[in-house]
């Protein structure tokens, strides 16, 4: 099994920097201009989405909007709903299909929170 990771750091205003090993960068916090944590789920799920569908929807205008039904008293989302928007040459219903198809196969964000993956949390204590 594959193990991947990227490194975040608290930075002096708050937010959060994570950086991937292939040198992306992401700033995050609960801050005006930058995602917050929920919000980056959900692109992770929409975003996935798309490239999950890319080789069924190549040459096709692709778009998505992504929406969570945040539970405030649990602190958690409950759900979410993505919805693709395909501008395709090919038949709807068949397009449609291929699209829900690969996503179902290839999306490992969708299938990580549908299955509810574990979170192990370790906290290493380290003197200044």
């Amino acid at each position: 099994m594959a193990t991947r990771k990227i490194n975040l750091r608290k930075l002096d205003d708050g937010t959060v920097e994570a950086l991937s090993v292939s040198g992306a960068r992401l700033v995050l916090g609960h801050a005006e201009g930058v995602f917050d944590p929920g919000e980056i789920v959900e692109i992770a799920l929409a975003g996935c989405a798309i490239l999950s569908s890319r080789r069924v929807t190549e040459g096709d205008e692709v778009r998505a909007e992504v929406s969570g039904e945040f539970n405030e008293e649990a602190n958690r989302f409950d759900s979410f709903t993505e919805t693709l928007f395909v501008k395709g040459e090919e038949e709807p219903g068949k397009l449609e299909q291929a699209v829900q198809d690969a996503i179902r196969v290839n999306c490992t964000i969708a299938r990580t929170v549908e299955r509810g993956a574990k979170v192990h949390v370790n906290v290493e204590i380290e003197k200044k």
